[in-house]
């Protein structure tokens, strides 16, 4: 299972599979990003930048869906401050550990969402 300590980078895979997982609880729009993607030059950062300024409106959505998908939106949303990496998000570009490092956090917190959530994620 997952390191006793995991890194940064891979805290910051974790929150973006977490963030992509109540996107698709607010809205059966879109699709998450193969964890392959992110074996690649990119910017942690940037990668999270593009979902986090959409939290809120992901949770009314959510929210007027009501149901099981607000129920399971309440309990992603209740797990992020945990997946926050400890200092700041990375905001260099990610070398081959690193990239592996998020894409096995992001892929082990997707597989999780979809085994809790399955039915619910479109």
């Amino acid at each position: 299972m997952a390191d006793a300590t995991p890194s940064d980078h891979t805290l910051s895979g974790r929150l973006l599979a977490a963030l992509w997982t109540l996107r698709l609880l607010s809205t059966s729009e879109g699709s998450p990003p193969e964890p392959e993607e992110f074996l690649s030059k990119k910017v942690p950062a940037q990668l999270l930048g593009e979902e986090l300024p959409h939290l809120a409106a992901h949770l009314v959505r959510a929210r007027s869906r009501g149901g099981e998908h607000w129920r399971a939106a309440v309990t992603v949303y209740r797990e992020l401050p945990d997946l926050l990496p400890s200092a700041r998000l990375p905001h260099a570009t990610m070398g081959p550990d690193e990239q592996a490092a998020f894409s096995a956090g992001y892929a082990e917190r997707l597989a999780q969402d979809r085994k809790e959530f399955g039915e619910l994620l479109g």
